[in-house]
């Protein structure tokens, strides 16, 4: 087996993912075929970096690595123009086609990927659109996609996809993804690393944008350590508020504090928010910080209340 830590040495955490990912690199280099892979995780969770790094280790049987076809699911508007731009591309290159944000793929083209990614052991498949036949020979090319939201994928679509399902960064893999992105260009006091975990909402994007912005504030203000009141400093100018909340999600704390218990009806009406912004945008961090529940109404938990005082 190709060895993990040379395969995905800048990668943090997520070992199951790695271990899986190189038994399917292994295989590759022997057969030319591969399952069709779907990588599943929250917004910033890595899943384009992990396909990314998974595409440039993998090597045909003659020894050449195939290159990237990487396209946006929301971009493929309908199955004319997957089979107009997309599917010629990805032919003629014998690319690896990696399709990010897959469940806005439009229910049109899911219906026709049921025929062409049908586990079989023949590698080629064909099927027909608009009377004209299209041959998938999966000796030459490759697949994988990636969502966020894959309740949005149709059911049998998500039966021929194999999940490869992202685990929950621990505080200690995000602040050395964070770390490392400073590329030690100041000097953070061991006394602050507490500080800046309780701002992290979770996942690796976050941990990089933070890093970076701290990278531009310490070369503004020339400093050559972080200090907690250098940290301090940093999230009141930029903005960075308790538990990495938004301005919109530390108003919903804000209004179930002062009002208590309320309907999503309710919380949309006070807030000003849609509901479904509420639903899709605003709750899972809440919930996932422990700051509040849902029963038959939306409320905050002890910690979401003393939260709420602390910025009443």
């Amino acid at each position: 087996m190709q060895k993990i830590n040379e395969v995905f040495k800048d990668a943090i955490g997520q070992d199951s993912v790695k271990k899986t990912l190189s038994v399917y690199i292994d295989a590759y280099k022997k057969t030319n075929r591969m399952p069709f892979l779907n990588f599943t995780t929250q917004k910033g969770g890595g899943k384009t970096f992990f396909a990314r790094k998974f595409r440039e280790a993998l090597q045909r049987t003659d020894g050449s690595t195939p290159p990237m076809l990487e396209v946006n699911g929301k971009t493929i508007k309908n199955a004319n123009s997957f089979f107009e731009q997309v599917y010629p591309v990805w032919i003629q290159n014998k690319a690896h086609l990696f399709i990010d944000e897959g469940h806005n793929l439009p229910n049109e083209l899911q219906q026709i990927f049921l025929s062409v990614f049908n586990v079989d052991k023949n590698p080629i498949r064909t099927v027909e659109h608009d009377t004209i036949p299209y041959t998938f020979d999966f000796r030459e090319i490759s697949f994988c996609m990636a969502t966020t939201d894959q309740q949005k994928l149709a059911e049998p679509l998500r039966d021929r996809l194999r999940d490869i399902a992202f685990e929950e960064y621990s505080n200690d893999n995000l602040y050395t993804i964070f770390y490392d992105n400073m590329e030690n260009k100041a000097d953070i006091k061991p006394s602050v690393k507490e500080d800046i975990v309780s701002t992290f909402r979770g996942n690796p994007r976050d941990a990089v944008v933070k890093a970076e912005d701290l990278k531009t504030f310490v070369s503004a203000r020339s400093l050559k350590e972080i200090t907690k009141y250098v940290w301090q400093d940093f999230c009141k100018t930029m903005g960075i508020l308790k538990y990495g909340l938004t301005a919109s999600e530390m108003s919903i704390i804000k209004t179930l504090g002062e009002r208590g218990a309320m309907s999503l009806t309710g919380l949309s009406s006070i807030t000003g928010f849609q509901k479904g912004a509420i639903q899709k945008d605003y709750e899972a961090i809440l919930i996932k910080k422990n700051l509040m529940k849902i029963d038959s109404k939306r409320e905050l938990t002890k910690k979401g209340l003393d939260l709420a005082k602390a910025i009443a």
